[in-house]
């Protein structure tokens, strides 16, 4: 039997870490819906993901705004109201805003702050009740390397809200642990993607000097991420498992 098999992930963000989550949960069996302010992209990933054979009954996308609490709220009571459980949270909804900080304007820094950062909060705020009254569940945030390295190219605002999240995390940990609630984060180096699709070489360059190998990492399509190897994580370990570096 699958590892996952009947269990519910809600995923926030429909871009290409959420597609590769979804990608490995379902086919551990699990039933997957992700929650996007765009409708055209959690259209894009659904449909992506029934062209390529996935049973329709087992996705669902939902309109939210991961900046307000009440649209978060709303749509774990959606995945509530279909399924009936919330058994992971995996948080990967995140902006990249950068250019040095004597031209950032305080939109910029705010933009990225009330998505990366205070969008992770109410993401987990909005699937902690029912996870307590289970005494079960994961939640997983994709942070950055950059959130601990303040590696060249990732802007002041992004490594600011990405330590932020490391530090939410770790406290999570020992906060929900009691719940039998795990909590951890993944800390991915640069990756190809869409995030990245409209910059310039020169930030490119920039971001490629941070890493080891001088260059972006690839996203495979079928990325098993740590936290889907293991039946459990340790609650209070909340470990940073680092990507692409």
């Amino acid at each position: 039997m699958e590892r996952y098999q009947d269990k519910v992930v809600l995923i926030t963000g429909a871009g290409d870490v959420a597609e590769a989550a979804a990608k490995r949960l379902l086919c551990e069996g699990a039933k997957v819906a992700f929650s996007d302010f765009s409708q055209e992209a959690l259209d894009a990933a659904i449909s992506g993901l029934k062209a390529e054979g996935w049973d329709g009954e087992r996705l669902m996308g939902i309109k939210c705004d991961v900046r307000k609490y009440e649209e978060c709220e709303a749509a774990a009571n959606a995945v509530l109201a279909r399924w009936g459980q919330i058994d992971t949270l995996v948080a990967t909804a995140g902006i990249i805003r950068h250019c040095p900080i004597d031209e950032m304007t305080e939109a910029q820094w705010q933009d990225v702050v009330d998505i990366n950062l205070t969008g992770v909060f109410h993401a987990v705020k909005s699937v902690v009740p029912s996870m307590k009254e289970r005494k079960y569940g994961h939640i997983v945030v994709i942070s950055s390397i950059g959130g601990r390295t303040g590696r060249p190219g990732v802007g002041v605002n992004y490594a600011a809200t990405k330590a932020g999240v490391n530090g939410l995390v770790m406290c999570l940990g020992y906060e929900l642990g009691p719940w039998q609630i795990t909590v951890n984060s993944v800390a991915p180096g640069p990756l190809k993607g869409k995030m990245f699709a409209g910059m310039t070489q020169d930030r490119i360059e920039s971001l490629s000097a941070g890493i080891r190998l001088q260059r972006m990492g690839e996203l495979m399509k079928n990325m098993s991420f740590p936290w889907m190897r293991y039946n459990s994580l340790p609650m209070k370990g909340s470990g940073i498992y680092r990507l692409g570096i």
